[in-house]
């Protein structure tokens, strides 16, 4: 197609102010890619992204989107990976709402075809998001028990499916009966209501007084302060998100008296969303770990990420849905007629 269509950002504003636009086909630059975009995903950084709050501020207008899976179109000069017709699943700076996107080729990554495309947009950033934090700085072993925050959410269901996978007890924690029966059906041992008076004790309860080893946290406000009271001896606290609106903050007594760890993780500096652009230094690294992920749930060993599905006229329902808390699992925008 030359022409195609996509949600824009003409200004910094609330998302509900994005507006649909047909837009021209972008030249392409050497190391690019040129995707039809098949399928979205909605994540909660819209928000910030669009009102100009977010670390990354695209220039003026821009398509958002940040997770996408579709087909290769066209390679630029020096991208060998990648071969036009090829199914691809892919992490953008932005440009994923629309249906075709130009993308550096060294965050595209070649689909097993045991992997249905209508879920593999779940894959490259929230997925990857959650595997690299638990293997790279959480350290997470087997039989070692994972506190995970948030566990119906996209990024806290990739923890849980990916933290029974890694072979650790999972403790999962939500809000509503429904979202912790979904974490129970997709690896979680144990589901805790999100009540941060009652968890130190719950969780105990079922370590046998000892604590998480590992705790998963997107949420912050509250439940991190919880967390740092049930973390076991040692423990680590990885610091993903603050969907609460609140920014916990650390008192300090309580890391030396319990020999616990903090530790932020910004997956986003993996993939060139740093202070500077690092995607090329860490390349190789990120398409190891996200072949092992797609390898994982191809071949079974984890399930098929939980997708709610929505056409992309109706975008505005499934950016409500994201941002309501209403989904369980990921929600993806369905791009193409």
């Amino acid at each position: 197609m030359q022409a195609y269509d996509g949600l824009v950002c003409e200004q910094w504003c609330d998302w509900r102010e994005l507006g649909m636009q047909r837009l021209a086909r972008r030249p392409l630059a050497p190391g690019q890619v040129r995707l039809a975009v098949h399928h979205a995903g909605v994540g909660f950084a819209l928000k910030l992204f669009v009102a100009g709050q977010y670390q990354r501020k695209p220039p003026l207008p821009f398509v958002p989107g940040t997770e996408a899976a579709g087909v290769v179109i066209e390679v630029g000069q020096g991208v060998a990976h990648l071969a036009p017709g090829q199914r691809v699943a892919a992490a953008l700076d932005w440009g994923a709402f629309a249906q075709e996107a130009v993308v550096s080729a060294d965050t595209v990554y070649p689909l097993p075809e045991a992997l249905p495309l209508r879920v593999a947009a779940a894959l490259p950033i929230t997925y990857g998001t959650a595997w690299a934090a638990l293997e790279w700085r959480g350290q997470l072993q087997p039989g070692e028990v994972l506190l995970v925050h948030g566990a119906s959410g996209a990024l806290g269901m990739a923890a849980v499916q990916i933290g029974r996978a890694m072979g650790a007890v999972v403790i999962a924690t939500a809000s509503t009966e429904a979202k912790r029966a979904a974490a129970l059906a997709n690896g979680a041992h144990h589901a805790l209501p999100a009540d941060a008076q009652a968890l130190p004790a719950a969780v105990k309860a079922l370590t046998g007084g000892r604590g998480a080893d590992v705790v998963f946290d997107p949420v912050s406000g509250d439940l991190f302060d919880a967390s740092l009271r049930c973390t076991a001896p040692g423990g680590r606290l990885l610091c993903i998100g603050f969907a609460s609106g609140r920014i916990a903050q650390v008192p300090a007594n309580l890391l030396l008296v319990k020999n616990v760890a903090v530790i932020g993780f910004n997956y986003g500096l993996y993939l060139g969303w740093g202070l500077t652009d690092e995607r090329r230094h860490h390349a190789v690294r990120v398409q190891a770990l996200v072949a092992r992920l797609f390898e994982a749930v191809a071949g079974g060993r984890m399930p098929v990420p939980l997708t709610e599905h929505f056409p992309f006229a109706d975008w505005r329902t499934a950016v409500e849905t994201t941002m309501e808390r209403r989904s369980i699992g990921k929600v993806i925008l369905d791009m193409q007629p």
